[in-house]
C-alpha cells in the first residue's frame, strides 16, 4: 500500500508538469459539486436568453418616474441570474471568462452613465435609467462569458433573430387587423378612444387634428414598441444577419471540394430561411424608417464585399441584383395595398431637415455650461432641449436622434470616447484577420470546443426552447403584457408572438443547424444597427441596446482565432469569490438606490387602490388614509416628485369634497407641497410641477369665483408666475405657452410683460411651420385684440409725465 504522504507527493509532482493556468479543479473537489456548478451555468444561460427575449415584448421608451421604474425588475432579474452564474463558478472552483479591450470600454461607458446620473437634476429618472444601462451591460457580459462553445453562442444569436422575427409577425398582424380595427373604433366613438388613450385635445384643435392623422392615415407598425423607428432599429441587425446566413448557405452549397464539418444546406432549408428573411424585410419597409433602410444597404454591401472572393464577382453581383429586385417587388406590392406611399421618398429631405434641427438644438445643449463634459444624465435630455430647441423644430424630443450625440449629452465627453472606442474595438476584432499561431503561443487558451463540458447541438436547441418559452414567463412576471385582458387583446398578442417565434425557429432552424455564422455577418449586422442609430437614436432603450451589444458579444465569442474570443480560466476559489464580492457591491448599490423607489411606489399603489373604491365621492376617512400613505411615500423616496404631485391633487380633491369652503386656504398647502416638489434633490426645472401649480390655482378659481379679493389676487399671481416661468424658462419656443403667460400677466395688471409675451407669441406663431404647434385661431385673434386693450390699460395705469418738472411733481 502506498503511504498517504507518498500518494499526495506523487499527485503533486504529476500536476506540476501542467502549466499552472490550465489546471482543472482539484481532485479534492467532489465531482458532483463541479457538475452542479455546470448545471447552474446552463440554467443561467437559459434564463439570460429568456430575459433578452422577454425584454423585447413590452415598450421601454417612457421617460417618467413610473415608466422608467417599470423597467427595474428586468435589471434585478439579470443581476440575480449573474449571481447564479457566479455561484456556479464557485462550485466549479474556476472562473471562466473571455476578455478584450472592447469589454473594458463598454464597462467604462456604463460607469460614465452612472456617474452622470449622480449629478442629474431629475435624479429619480436618471437612477432608474442608469440601472437599465447596467442591465444591458449585464446582458453583454453574460453573453460573453456564459457560452462555452460556438454552438451556445450561435444559439443565443438564434434567440435574438427569432425574437426579431416574432415582433415582426406581430407587426404584420397589427397592420392587417389591429390598426384597421382601432381606426374603426375611433370613427365610431372618438371621445371614448381619446379618453381611453389619455389624449386631452379638443375637436378642431391642432393637437386633435394631428392625432386623427396619426390614427386614421398612419400605416406604420410599431409592434411591441412605442414607435415604428424603434421597431426598425430592433430588426435591422437581425435582418442583415439573416441575409448573411443565406449568403453563407448558398456559398457552402455551391463550393466544390470543400471540407465541412456539417452537411451542406438543402435547397428547401434555403428557401424556408429566405421566406423568413422576406417577412422581416417587408416589416422593415412598412416602418418607413429611412435610417434603417440606410443601415440595411450598408450591411448588405459589407456582406457582398466580404463574400465576393468566395462566390465570385458574378455571383455576388447577381445576388445583390436579386435582393434589389425582391425589395422593389415587395415595395410595389405594399404600394398597391396602400401600405406604402410616395412620401417615403418625397419627404426624405424633410425628415433629414428635422434631424438637422434636432442636432442643432442638441449642440446648443452641449455648449451650454459643462454639459459637453459631464452630460445631463439619462432621461434628462428633454427638459434641457426644450430650452434650446429651434423654433422650427417639429417636437420636444426625448433623445437627440443620433447615437453619438445621445451618449455625449447623457454621459459627457468620456462617455462618447468610451462608446467610440468600444464600437471601434468590436468591429476591428470582427473584421480583422485571424491571429496566426496564437493558440500555439498560448496553450492555456484552448479552443472552446475542447472543453470537457461542451454543449451539443441538441442542447443548443434546448437553449432556444428556454428562450422562447422562458421569455413568456419573464414578460408576464416583469413586463406589462396582460394575457387575459377583458377584450382578449393580450391573449391574441401572446398567441401571435408565440406563433411567430415558433415559425421563425421552424423556418430558419434547418439552415441554422447546417451553417456556421461568420463573425463578419455579425459585424455587418452591428454596422447596420449603428447606421440606423446615427439618425434615429434609441441607444438608451433596453431592447435596441441589448440587440446591439448582444450581437457584439456573440460576434466576439465567435472569433476563436483571436484572443478576444478564447475562453480563459482562473482556477481556485479566489477569483470566483472576487467576482462575488464585486456583484455583492453592485447588488447593494441597487438595493440602496432602488428600494426607496419601490417602497414609495407600493405606498402610492395602495393609495390609488383606496381612491378607486370610491372614485366619485370618497369618504373623509378614506382621504385621511390616502394622505397618510402619500406622506409615507414622500418620506420613503428622497428623489421622487410624483408623491408630492399626488398629495397636492389630494388636497384639492379633499377641499372640493368638503364643499370648497372659502375660509380654508387650501392653495397655501398646495403651494408648500409643490415648492417642496421642485426643491433639490428633486428636479427644480420640473415642467410637471409648474403645470400642477397653474392647473390647481385655475381649478380653485373656477370652483369658487366668489372667494375674497385677496384670495383671488393670490391665485391669479400664482397662475401668472407659473405661466411666465413655463414660457420664459422651461419652454421658450412654444407659442401657446407665451400666449397663456400674456393673458395671465394681464389678469394681475402686469401689462408691460403681458404685451411683451403676446408679441413674442405672435412672432413664434408666424415662424412655426407645424400646424399642431401654432396658436388656435381663436387664441390668435383674442391675443391680437387684447394687445391694443392692454396698451390702453397700461397708459391709464401708468401715464407718461409731460416734462421733467411733471415727472418730479408729487
Amino acid at each position: 500500500m502506498t503511504p498517504p504522504m507518498a500518494g499526495r507527493s506523487g499527485k503533486s509532482r504529476k500536476r506540476s508538469k501542467t502549466p499552472p493556468d490550465t489546471l482543472r479543479p482539484s481532485a479534492a473537489v467532489p465531482d458532483d459539486a463541479s457538475r452542479f456548478g455546470e448545471h447552474l451555468r446552463r440554467l443561467a444561460l437559459g434564463l439570460t436568453a429568456a430575459l433578452i427575449v422577454a425584454r423585447a415584448y413590452w415598450p421601454s421608451e417612457g421617460m417618467t418616474e413610473i415608466e422608467t421604474g417599470a423597467q427595474l425588475p428586468w435589471t434585478f432579474a439579470l443581476l440575480a441570474v449573474t449571481a447564479l452564474a457566479v455561484v456556479g463558478a464557485m462550485m466549479e472552483r474556476t472562473l471562466r471568462f473571455r476578455f478584450g479591450w472592447a469589454d473594458l470600454a463598454l464597462l467604462a461607458l456604463i460607469a460614465a452613465v452612472g456617474v452622470s446620473a449622480s449629478g442629474a437634476l431629475d435624479r429619480r429618472v436618471a437612477i432608474n435609467l442608469a440601472w437599465q444601462w447596467v442591465g444591458v451591460g449585464g446582458v453583454y457580459l453574460l453573453f460573453r462569458n456564459l457560452p462555452r462553445n460556438r454552438n451556445e453562442s450561435q444559439a443565443l444569436a438564434g434567440a435574438l433573430a427569432a425574437t426579431a422575427a416574432a415582433v415582426s409577425a406581430y407587426a404584420l398582424y397589427q397592420v392587417g387587423i389591429e390598426l384597421p380595427a382601432f381606426r374603426a373604433q375611433f370613427e365610431q366613438n372618438p371621445a371614448r378612444m381619446l379618453a381611453m388613450l389619455g389624449v386631452n385635445a379638443a375637436p378642431g384643435s391642432p393637437e386633435y387634428e394631428q392625432f386623427v392623422n396619426r390614427v386614421l392615415y398612419s400605416r406604420e407598425p410599431y409592434a411591441t414598441f412605442a414607435l415604428a423607428n424603434s421597431l426598425a432599429g430592433y430588426i435591422v441587425g437581425p435582418l442583415v444577419l439573416g441575409i448573411g446566413l443565406l449568403i453563407v448557405g448558398i456559398g457552402t452549397r455551391v463550393a466544390q471540394g470543400e471540407n465541412t464539418s456539417r452537411p451542406r444546406p438543402t435547397i428547401l432549408s434555403l428557401l424556408m430561411a429566405a421566406l423568413l428573411v422576406l417577412a422581416v424585410l417587408v416589416v422593415l419597409l412598412l416602418t418607413k424608417s429611412r435610417s434603417a433602410f440606410a443601415g440595411l444597404v450598408v450591411g448588405v454591401a459589407i456582406l457582398a464585399v466580404w463574400m465576393a472572393p468566395r462566390l465570385g464577382r458574378r455571383a455576388v453581383i447577381g445576388g445583390t441584383l436579386g435582393l434589389i429586385v425582391v425589395g422593389v417587388l415587395a415595395s410595389v406590392g405594399l404600394w398597391q395595398l396602400g401600405l406604402l406611399d410616395r412620401e417615403v421618398i418625397t419627404q426624405s429631405t424633410l425628415s433629414l431637415r428635422y434631424r438637422v434641427e434636432y442636432w442643432i438644438g442638441t449642440w446648443r445643449v452641449l455648449t451650454d455650461g459643462n454639459t459637453w463634459l459631464t452630460g445631463l444624465g439619462p432621461g434628462n435630455f428633454r427638459p434641457e432641449y426644450r430650452v434650446h430647441k429651434l423654433v422650427e423644430a417639429s417636437e420636444d424630443i426625448a433623445d437627440p436622434h443620433n447615437l453619438l450625440l445621445e451618449v455625449w449629452s447623457t454621459a459627457g465627453l468620456f462617455g462618447l470616447v468610451f462608446l467610440l472606442l468600444g464600437l471601434a474595438l468590436v468591429l476591428w476584432n470582427l473584421f480583422g484577420p485571424a491571429r496566426s499561431g496564437t493558440l500555439a503561443k498560448a496553450p492555456t487558451d484552448r479552443p472552446v470546443d475542447s472543453e470537457p463540458t461542451t454543449i451539443t447541438p441538441k442542447s443548443a436547441r434546448a437553449l432556444l426552447l428556454w428562450a422562447g418559452l422562458g421569455g413568456w414567463i419573464g414578460v408576464i412576471l416583469l413586463g406589462d403584457l396582460v394575457i387575459f385582458a377583458d377584450d382578449n387583446e393580450g391573449l391574441i398578442r401572446w398567441l401571435i408572438l408565440g406563433l411567430g417565434w415558433g415559425l421563425a425557429v421552424a423556418l430558419a432552424g434547418p439552415l441554422w443547424a447546417r451553417v456556421s455564422i461568420p463573425p463578419v455577418a455579425l459585424g455587418a449586422a452591428i454596422v447596420a444597427t449603428v447606421v440606423n442609430l446615427l439618425a434615429a437614436g434609441g441607444i438608451g432603450y433596453a431592447p435596441v441596446a441589448s440587440m446591439l451589444w448582444g450581437l457584439s458579444a456573440i460576434g466576439l465569442n465567435l472569433r476563436e482565432d483571436r484572443p478576444v474570443g478564447r475562453l480563459r480560466e482562473l482556477p481556485g476559489l479566489f477569483f470566483p469569490f472576487t467576482a462575488a464580492a464585486v456583484l455583492a457591491a453592485i447588488l447593494g448599490t441597487f438595493y440602496g438606490t432602488v428600494s426607496p423607489y419601490w417602497r414609495s411606489q407600493t405606498l402610492m399603489n395602495r393609495a390609488d387602490a383606496l381612491l378607486a373604491q370610491r372614485p366619485t365621492a370618497p369618504r373623509q376617512e378614506d382621504l385621511d388614509q390616502v394622505g397618510d400613505l402619500l406622506d409615507r411615500a414622500i418620506a420613503a423616496d428622497l428623489y421622487a416628485t410624483r408623491p408630492y404631485l399626488a398629495l397636492a391633487e389630494l388636497e384639492l380633491v379633499a377641499w372640493l369634497s368638503r364643499g370648497a369652503p372659502p375660509e380654508d386656504a387650501v392653495w397655501n398647502r398646495i403651494e408648500r407641497l409643490l415648492d417642496s416638489a421642485r426643491t433639490p434633490p428633486r428636479d427644480p426645472r420640473s415642467l410637471d410641477v409648474r403645470m400642477a401649480r397653474l392647473n390647481s390655482a385655475s381649478r380653485i378659481l373656477q370652483a369658487r369665483p366668489d372667494l375674497p379679493s385677496t384670495a383671488r389676487d393670490r391665485l391669479r399671481a400664482i397662475i401668472a408666475d407659473a405661466s411666465y416661468t413655463i414660457a420664459t424658462e422651461l419652454a421658450p419656443t412654444r407659442p401657446i405657452d407665451r400666449a397663456r403667460a400674456a393673458e395671465a400677466l394681464a389678469a394681475v395688471g402686469q401689462f408691460d410683460r403681458a404685451i411683451e409675451q403676446a408679441e413674442i407669441a405672435l412672432d413664434l406663431d408666424a415662424r412655426v411651420p407645424h400646424l399642431d404647434k401654432k396658436l388656435p385661431n381663436a387664441t390668435r385673434e383674442r391675443l391680437i385684440a387684447s394687445i391694443t386693450t392692454w396698451r390702453s390699460a397700461k397708459d391709464v395705469n401708468d401715464p407718461e409725465p409731460a416734462d421733467e418738472s411733471a415727472r418730479s411733481a408729487p
